[in-house]
């Protein structure tokens, strides 16, 4: 076998190798050359060791060029795509992670270093291929996120389905030890006056902006927003999406330069302000008022809590109590494998002694945001670690063959109205 350091000419048995063309694809041509540095790269960077020149290098070689037709299709069609924008910010940082795994690999730069110079290369250049693969990655990636958005559902059998779960049953590890339970999660809510404190107030912040005064400060002087107050209310860019859907719709429906009347959302009453736009994203400000949230409000929900238990208790179903008291952004039923209990909500380690039918809380627990909640929780399964079944990853195998199968016909329409040449 060869070694990962050794020279692409001579992984490819020839001492001086003459580039030439391997493939046209459509106004592109695929060298000879880029399928000996993506070679060089599974090499270096996955590990992958090369065999020595004959059949089994041959295939190899028509993979990759495979491969790389593959990746020119998809990228010529991203290149017509107006609308994807490429995050170099993104790009550098995984540069400089892989930079920093291949490092650790190798056991230390100068080794590294000395790998590299047996290649033909040096670190800058190196760092440059790895650029210029991970921007075609992230660029493949957004296009293929985009077009299976759009594409449409292909049918799966049940055959389809049982020969793609056996073709993948030999590389699935064991399945953990799994509590499933159901739970019914109570958000306080602020009084009717406070309500109406907080949006008097922020009826009388959108008037001073209205008479001029500067956004950001008053965002700095009246927002509850802690991550974005100190910033004049600075989000940054967003795309819809990414906030509560009552604010996305106000968001997206604005102009550059525009100031949104009150918007209602969860967490209170905003005044949202428009930057700029561009693509499928908005930058803007906005000012939070949050309704106050008093200790009185607090324990009406602990005693509503007390009231569900004892309903859960004498049998009441637990969906019936989920629609009528729970807060509907928590989920209504969680499988976690005990060895992940602890990365659940401070109050839920007590699950991990629990038996199938047990009924637990209130258990009280603040968010990330530090508001409070309180979950009744119903133990439905306690599941002994063993193999994975098909009916348990059913639902994972699906959504995977179903994307393989999208991609495998949008890879076969770019084939289809575009010229490929394959050179022997």
């Amino acid at each position: 076998m060869i070694s990962p350091g050794l020279m692409t000419a001579q992984i490819l048995g020839e001492e001086d190798v003459v580039d030439r063309v391997m493939a046209i694809v459509g106004d592109s041509i695929i060298l000879q050359t880029e399928i000996q540095e993506e070679l060089q790269r599974m090499a270096m960077s996955d590990g992958v060791t090369l065999p020595d020149p004959g059949p089994e290098l041959d295939q190899m070689m028509s993979q990759v060029l495979d491969q790389i037709i593959n990746r020119t299709l998809v990228l010529q069609e991203a290149a017509r795509d107006t609308l994807l924008q490429i995050d170099e910010s993104e790009i550098e940082d995984r540069v400089a992670s892989r930079i920093d795994e291949v490092t650790q690999q190798f056991g230390g730069q100068s080794a590294l270093q000395q790998a590299l110079e047996t290649d033909g290369l040096n670190l800058a250049e190196y760092r440059d291929l790895l650029r210029t693969q991970i921007r075609q990655e992230q660029t493949q990636q957004l296009f293929l996120q985009r077009s299976l958005q759009n594409a449409p559902t292909i049918e799966l059998s049940e055959d389809d389905l049982l020969e793609s779960f056996q073709a993948a049953r030999g590389q699935l590890q064991q399945r953990p030890k799994i509590i499933t339970f159901t739970q019914v999660v109570l958000k306080p809510t602020p009084s009717e006056i406070a309500e109406q404190t907080a949006r008097a107030e922020a009826d009388s912040v959108l008037g001073e902006i209205r008479s001029g005064e500067d956004f950001g400060k008053l965002a700095q002087l009246h927002s509850d927003d802690i991550g974005s107050a100190e910033l004049g209310g600075d989000l940054g860019w967003f795309r819809r999406g990414a906030m509560v859907s009552e604010f996305d719709d106000a968001a997206f429906s604005m102009m550059d330069g525009q100031v949104s009347d009150i918007v209602q959302t969860e967490f209170g009453y905003h005044i949202i302000k428009i930057e700029r736009s561009r693509g499928g994203e908005k930058r803007g400000r906005h000012i939070l008022v949050m309704p106050e949230m008093t200790e009185t409000d607090i324990q009406t929900t602990r005693d509503t809590a007390s009231v569900v238990l004892e309903q859960v208790k004498n049998g009441e179903p637990m969906e019936i109590l989920f629609a009528q008291y729970s807060d509907q952004e928590a989920p209504d039923t969680i499988p976690v494998p005990f060895d992940q209990i602890d990365q659940l909500p401070l109050g839920y380690g007590v699950i991990s002694t629990a038996m199938a039918n047990d009924v637990i809380g209130p258990i009280e627990y603040q968010t990330p945001r530090g508001d409070v909640r309180l979950a009744v929780v119903k133990i439905e399964e306690v599941r002994e670690a063993g193999a994975y079944t098909f009916e348990d990853l059913r639902g994972q195998v699906a959504a995977q063959l179903q994307e393989q199968r999208q991609y495998a016909r949008i890879l076969e329409e770019l084939r289809a109205k575009t010229h490929i040449e394959i050179r022997q």
